[in-house]
């Protein structure tokens, strides 16, 4: 799915750090509210927003789409997993509230997927929040797991999912 008009994908730097972590806040808050509830979203805000979460987006070979006007819509990325050969962890896949629903998760999903694919690592992993699940299923991947994130003061909901190399 291509990119909307006006938007740039580059990779992810430490001058990104506060835009995405207003994105990540702002894209949990508004499109995670209905499967989670207040003491859950603090408590992921409480993890954006502490000082190991800028080691973790530097990691994560994070990708961002940037609008001419609306400037940061969109974040995914992926990390080698070490215990489990040629796979990479699907991760930080975030889209602003006023852009979701247009493809842009899905599209940049695919990305990431690439470049993992293109670095070595075929299979996929994701640790998905619950409300990003049709996305992933609608993408290929398949349920291995249901799970808690720890989350500081609060425990998140997660499904364990998996996409073999095709």
């Amino acid at each position: 799915m291509p990119l909307p008009d006006n938007t740039r994908l580059h990779a992810y730097t430490p001058d990104d750090l506060a835009d995405v972590r207003q994105l990540h806040a702002l894209a949990f808050r508004v499109l995670a509210a209905g499967h989670h509830d207040a003491a859950q979203i603090a408590a992921h805000e409480d993890l954006i927003a502490a000082a190991a979460y800028a080691a973790d987006l530097a990691r994560s070979n994070l990708v961002l789409a940037r609008h001419d006007t609306d400037g940061l819509i969109a974040t995914a990325g992926w990390l080698a997993l070490e215990d489990r050969p040629h796979t990479a962890r699907i991760r930080k896949v975030f889209v602003h509230p006023a852009w979701a629903r247009r493809g842009l998760a899905r599209a940049l999903v695919q990305a990431a997927e690439q470049a993992a694919a293109r670095a070595g690592y075929p299979n996929l992993y994701v640790r998905a929040n619950v409300n990003a699940v049709p996305l992933y299923l609608a993408l290929g991947y398949r349920t291995e797991a249901h799970g808690i994130m720890p989350a500081g003061s609060a425990e998140l909901p997660v499904v364990y999912m998996t996409k073999p190399a095709s």
